[in-house]
């Protein structure tokens, strides 16, 4: 746990609006995170389909105090948030925006597919579970 001087306090952009009272399933979280497009950036070990090099490794991102280069904690609130749009939450951010109906600061339009706040939470629970 952090000291609570040492807790980053980055705003989130107003534009990302996250469901924070809907409950995630950790199980459809693992499925969405192995067969969604995290594939292509990320690395958790023991999930063969998850070996990319590109993103961080998420093998024990639930252990993490903070996300985002430090930007934020590491709370279901942000987590939701940056996987959302971590474009718009960190301008220069690699990772894509995932949020359907989200504006993508990287390609200036907004999406009409992508994972709903139901399936962002299930993943949410699934990385935070990741110890």
């Amino acid at each position: 746990r952090m000291p609570a001087h040492a807790i980053p306090h980055t705003p989130i952009p107003p534009t990302i609006a996250f469901d924070t009272t809907l409950r995630g399933d950790p199980a459809s979280g693992a499925r969405l995170t192995a067969s969604g497009t995290c594939v292509a950036c990320h690395t958790i070990k023991g999930v063969p389909s998850l070996q990319a090099k590109v993103g961080p490794d998420l093998t024990h991102v639930g252990s993490r105090l903070t996300i985002g280069g430090g930007l934020f904690p590491n709370d279901a609130r942000h987590m939701g948030s940056w996987i959302k749009n971590a474009g718009a939450m960190k301008p220069g951010s690699f990772m894509n925006t995932l949020g359907k109906g989200q504006f993508d600061p990287k390609v200036k339009m907004t999406l009409t597919m992508g994972l709903t706040d139901q399936q962002i939470a299930d993943v949410v629970a699934y990385l935070q579970a990741l110890k």
